[in-house]
C-alpha cells in the first residue's frame, strides 16, 4: 500500500467530507488528539497535510504549533484535490467546443419541452463559436460557484 493510499487519499477525503463545523468553515487544529477522526495522529495529518498542499489538493494557510503540529486556518479543497477525489469534472475530457456543443444537441433531442429544446440548441450555437480556452475558463468558474453554494461558502 502506497503512502497516498494509507494516508494521503484519507486524509484529503476527510477534509472534504467532514461534518465538523470549524472544518467546513476552512480550521483545521493539528495540535493534539486524532484530527479528521481518522485513525491516525495529529503529526500523521500534518504531513498528509503538507504533502496534499504541494500537491495542490489543498490550499490554505499552515501555521505551526509545537514540535508536531499546526492550526491550519483558511484552507480548501481545491478543483484539483476534488478531481484526485472523483467529484470534478476533467475538463481535458471536453476536447473542444464542438464537443460539448454536440452534447448540448444530443441533450436538446432528449428535452421534456420545445422551450427546453430551444434553449439548448442556443446554447450549442454559442458554445460551439467559443475557444477552447474560453470554455474551460468559463466552466470552471461556474462550477466552481455551484459548489461555493452547494458547500455555502458563497
Amino acid at each position: 500500500m502506497t503512502v497516498w493510499e494509507q494516508r494521503d487519499l484519507p486524509v484529503l477525503q476527510a477534509l472534504a467530507a467532514s461534518e465538523d463545523e470549524d472544518v467546513r468553515q476552512g480550521v483545521l487544529d493539528l495540535s493534539n488528539g486524532q484530527p479528521l477522526d481518522l485513525e491516525m495522529g495529529s503529526a500523521e495529518v500534518y504531513d498528509a497535510v503538507l504533502t496534499l498542499s504541494d500537491a495542490g489538493y489543498i490550499e490554505g494557510e499552515i501555521q505551526p504549533v509545537g514540535p508536531h503540529g499546526a492550526l491550519v486556518t483558511h484552507f480548501q479543497v481545491t478543483g484539483r484535490g476534488q478531481q484526485a477525489l472523483g467529484q470534478w469534472p476533467l475538463f481535458d475530457e471536453l476536447a473542444s467546443p464542438a464537443t460539448l456543443a454536440l452534447l448540448l444537441e444530443r441533450l436538446a433531442e432528449e428535452a421534456s419541452s420545445l422551450e427546453e429544446a430551444g434553449s439548448l440548441r442556443r446554447a450549442a450555437t454559442y458554445v460551439g463559436g467559443l475557444t477552447a480556452s474560453t470554455l474551460r475558463g468559463a466552466a470552471t468558474a461556474a462550477l466552481a460557484h455551484v459548489v461555493r453554494v452547494h458547500l455555502g461558502l458563497g
